[in-house]
């Protein structure tokens, strides 16, 4: 006898009809297996809750009026020629690309700010917890600071008032704030304000 041969000749283990029945089975098989491995993994880890920047809406003003001082600071460091004072880094979003072309077109007009912004009043307006958004009203007095050109005649402009009030926004970044907004009101600073 053969080896090759055996006395039963060789014959799907199913039956032809049963082949594709039997895969379909087999595949049920490993999609419900999957399925149900599927259902085994841990769930995502809970995203904690964030921290809230601010324990109350007095902190959130005071932190806001810290970081406009010392933007004004380093604002004036740098009308004073201080080439290592960097304003920006108080800045972000629409405040910062203004800030930026302001720059660009003091260059672009080889004229220069010189001599000091001062701070007269700083009030909160709005403190939203959740996202730490700080709303402000803060008003400057511009008479000190005088816009010089190339040749160093003053061309600051004669209708400017000493006074003039901004809105601003502050958002957290980093664990602290920064000015992300800030538009000249159409209101005056208050009578009050020394």
């Amino acid at each position: 006898m053969n080896p090759r041969r055996s006395a039963h000749p060789a014959r799907p283990l199913f039956g032809r009809r049963a082949a594709p029945a039997l895969r379909f089975g087999i595949a049920t098989a490993v999609v419900a297996v999957s399925v149900g491995l599927a259902g085994c993994t841990p769930a995502p880890a809970p995203k904690p809750t964030p921290t809230p920047l601010f324990a109350s809406e007095a902190e959130a003003f005071k932190a806001a009026e810290q970081v406009y001082r010392d933007y004004t600071e380093a604002g004036n460091a740098a009308h004073g020629g201080d080439a290592s004072a960097s304003p920006e880094q108080y800045l972000s979003g629409s405040a910062l690309e203004d800030e930026i072309a302001v720059q660009r077109q003091l260059q672009e007009e080889r004229l220069k700010v010189v001599g000091p912004i001062r701070i007269v009043s700083f009030s909160g307006t709005d403190f939203e917890p959740e996202t730490s958004r700080v709303l402000a009203e803060v008003c400057l007095d511009v008479k000190g600071a005088r816009v010089i050109d190339a040749a160093g005649a003053d061309v600051t402009p004669t209708t400017r008032k000493e006074r003039g009030l901004l809105d601003l926004a502050f958002t957290g970044a980093e664990g602290g704030l920064v000015i992300v907004e800030s538009k000249s009101s159409e209101l005056e600073c208050s009578a009050s304000a020394p």
